[in-house]
């Protein structure tokens, strides 16, 4: 246990990094502390002849008459007892609390406190005089001794000196031999060595008892032992959280099951797969869908989707229709109108044609679908050629497509008149 003099616990106060930080209350460090003697009084008794328990109780009275405050005010301490008298430390209850006060505001748990005339060295037949801060301190016995200014102390040395059996030999540490009197130089040792009040020897004797007993001091875990059960009931309640959620997954994993069991019977119908079986059962289905949609944008199929758009609304009927990789040939039966439609379905190339041999009426379509390279060489070219030849193209198509629709023209009105004429026939026959 570290000991410090109360009067040198100000150097924590500079030893912190930030002089605006205070270490008040922090208690971050025990020490025992001297605390200064013309504070305490020092009194001898008779042994009281009640037993020893029932002292606390005896001495404050039995002192009564020798003190100058109440004694309720005050703290008494046995400091020891020899064979016919207990010796006996007063000390101001105000006084304690202002030393405690002092020590906290310090930063430090005080243990224990001892009168600092007790820190000078004690031998029988030696009377120790020190120094500490303008405060002569004496040591005349093992529980005796005083502390008081120079002036006074000076007396009251010489009293003790006077009423000794036996003259005593005394040992002086002052700063300055000059602070000694003439008439106790020849009978002394002086020396101008300072009471080290950290490595001084500390007695066993505690003024802090009774009220003032110190607390126990508490581990550092036990600061964080708040920290320490929250941590513990969060982890707790996350696990139970954890469990609960877990349940509530399953539940829904079986729900969902259930529904893609439902949904899969109703979608791709037959019999209902097993819950092993109904993941590659699944997946065998898509994979069909994929190829059957894959499929769909092979030729034929292809070809004829694309022909969609180009046959609405043609007026025609189908005579004969011959479908394969290389192309699509469709043969119709009227189909006047698929003569307006501009023939451009990208990616195909599109032709109309008359049977001129068979029947007029009967209108020959050919698709077939452009290669890859040839779309590339043309959409190539296309980027090259500027505007005003773009222009041209279209012009020089929609003139060929008017004259083209003007050759059919009189063919057309050629089928009409042929239609007319045979229905007239046919309301004469009868």
């Amino acid at each position: 246990m570290s000991v410090e003099h109360l009067y040198n616990l100000d150097q924590h106060f500079n030893a912190t990094d930030d002089p605006l930080q205070s270490v008040a209350g922090t208690q971050a460090d025990s020490k025992n502390l001297w605390v200064p003697s013309e504070r305490v009084g020092l009194h001898s008794i008779p042994i009281p002849s009640a037993p020893e328990r029932k002292w606390t109780e005896l001495i404050p009275w039995m002192l009564e008459d020798r003190l100058l405050q109440p004694v309720d005010e005050m703290h008494f301490v046995v400091s020891g007892r020899d064979d016919t008298q207990v010796h006996i430390l007063a000390v101001s209850q105000q006084d304690m609390r202002e030393w405690i006060r002092i020590a906290d505001n310090a930063g430090v748990a005080a243990t224990a406190m001892v009168p600092d005339f007790m820190a000078l060295a004690w031998e029988s037949g030696i009377v120790s005089v020190g120094w500490r801060e303008g405060m002569l301190l004496v040591r005349d016995g093992i529980y005796s001794g005083f502390a008081a200014t120079p002036d006074v102390g000076w007396v009251m040395l010489d009293s003790v000196l006077k009423n000794a059996s036996v003259m005593p030999r005394l040992s002086i540490s002052l700063p300055d031999e000059d602070m000694v009197p003439e008439h106790l130089r020849e009978a002394a040792s002086i020396n101008s060595s300072s009471i080290d009040w950290q490595f001084t020897a500390f007695p066993s004797l505690n003024l802090m008892s009774g009220e003032f007993k110190p607390k126990a001091s508490r581990p550092a875990w036990f600061q964080w032992w708040p920290v320490a059960a929250s941590t513990v009931v969060v982890l707790v309640l996350t696990v139970f959280y954890l469990q609960i959620a877990s349940r509530s997954l399953e539940t829904e994993i079986l729900t969902l099951q259930q529904q893609l069991l439902t949904s899969h019977t109703r979608v791709f119908g037959g019999a209902k797969p097993t819950l092993s079986e109904f993941r590659s059962t699944a997946e065998s289905r898509i994979d069909r869908l994929f190829k059957q949609q894959e499929s769909l944008k092979q030729e034929p199929v292809a070809g004829l989707t694309a022909l969609d758009t180009f046959m609405t609304a043609c007026q025609c009927e189908l005579q004969s229709m011959i479908a394969n990789k290389s192309g699509i040939q469709l043969q119709l039966l009227g189909g006047s109108k698929l003569m307006e439609k501009p023939l451009n379905i990208k990616g195909y190339q599109l032709s109309l044609e008359q049977d001129q041999q068979a029947d007029p009426e009967i209108l020959m379509v050919s698709l077939q679908a452009r290669k890859r390279s040839i779309l590339e060489s043309e959409r190539s070219a296309k980027n090259k050629l500027n505007p005003q030849v773009d222009k041209r193209r279209r012009l020089r198509s929609t003139e060929s497509e008017v004259n083209a629709k003007n050759k059919l023209t009189p063919q057309l009105d050629k089928r009409r008149n042929l239609r007319s004429i045979r229905s007239v026939n046919n309301e004469i026959t009868p």
